[in-house]
């Protein structure tokens, strides 16, 4: 089970403040993850990926992926101490399909879009040629790797008007997600697959970010999913950072598998079978998933991360 993490500021942020620096960073995450559904396979050492925007003459992404396990690339630590933004998505990869290539880690990049997905889409290889044949010409000849979640990202892309328009509007990314995961659902189930999907999907244009905790069951939790938010995001000790939240203000968000820091106030969880919105004006809106898994009498378990992690103050 894969583990990503997104950070949006209104400042740039130090990458290595989230790649490399806290003691449970997304590095390490790599090695020592904590609240994987499948804990069989402990490690996501199949490649990683950063992804970026810089500046506003630029609206499209910096992206640099390996196949290298993340703990183990000097390039990423030299890098992360150098490049600062006010967006950043990343991922560190234990793949469910596909070969570890450069194609198939995540996140990718379509015009000023970018995508990365943490779970796993059942019975893909019974439903790849499927999905291909509904793609454009264009977005057909995109898919590079083998994954199912470049796929899903070539589907998504579908479902926009003009995936490489220079805007997309929160609605139109919301409900180009839903229909995604709608059509995915849909061909699952008429293969006869029972085994439910996990689709924690994250999406950017640079302005607004699209994310999901989902899995299909309506009995099931999906793989976890927290945000933060605040003001500052700051180290207070070395490999200890925790989130300010100085007035009521939300200068930044940060969405992540497992919280990078050790104040358990400082995390929320997101619903099972949610979608999260973090607008161009740092709204964090949360909507329920109302398809055919919705549950309105289920509620996510409470996680007591304090027995997860030793919280320190």
């Amino acid at each position: 089970m894969c583990r990503f993490l997104l950070y949006k500021g209104k400042s740039p942020v130090l990458i290595a403040d989230l790649l490399t620096r806290p003691a449970h960073s997304i590095i390490n995450q790599s090695y020592d993850s904590r609240l994987r559904l499948d804990t069989r396979r402990p490690l996501n050492g199949d490649g990683f990926g950063v992804g970026w925007y810089e500046s506003e003459r630029d609206e499209s992404p910096c992206i640099f992926t390996s196949t290298l396990p993340a703990w183990n690339n000097v390039n990423l630590t030299r890098l992360a101490e150098k490049i600062k933004s006010p967006l950043v998505f990343a991922h560190v990869r234990a793949s469910t399909a596909g070969l570890a290539s450069e194609a198939n880690c995540h996140p990718w990049q379509y015009g000023n879009l970018m995508w990365m997905h943490n779970g796993n889409v059942s019975g893909f290889d019974n439903i790849r040629r499927k999905l291909l044949a509904t793609l454009s010409d264009e977005l057909f000849t995109f898919v590079q790797g083998t994954t199912d979640s470049e796929c899903a990202f070539a589907l998504f892309l579908n479902q926009l008007e003009d995936p490489k328009g220079p805007r997309h509007t929160p609605e139109e990314l919301k409900e180009a997600l839903l229909q995604t995961i709608s059509l995915l659902n849909e061909w699952t189930r008429e293969i006869g697959i029972t085994e439910p999907s996990l689709m924690n999907f994250a999406v950017t244009d640079g302005k607004t970010v699209i994310c999901t905790r989902y899995i299909s069951s309506s009995t099931q939790e999906a793989a976890s999913l927290y945000f933060s938010s605040g003001t500052r995001f700051e180290s207070y000790k070395p490999g200890h950072y925790r989130m300010i939240k100085a007035d009521k203000r939300e200068d930044i968000v940060v969405v992540a598998s497992e919280p990078l820091t050790f104040e358990q106030a400082d995390w929320i969880t997101i619903p099972t079978n949610t979608l999260v919105i973090i607008t161009p004006r740092f709204n964090v809106l949360l909507y329920p998933i109302k398809d055919e898994n919705y549950n309105p009498h289920s509620r996510t378990k409470a996680v007591d991360l304090s027995c997860v992690y030793d919280f320190k103050k």
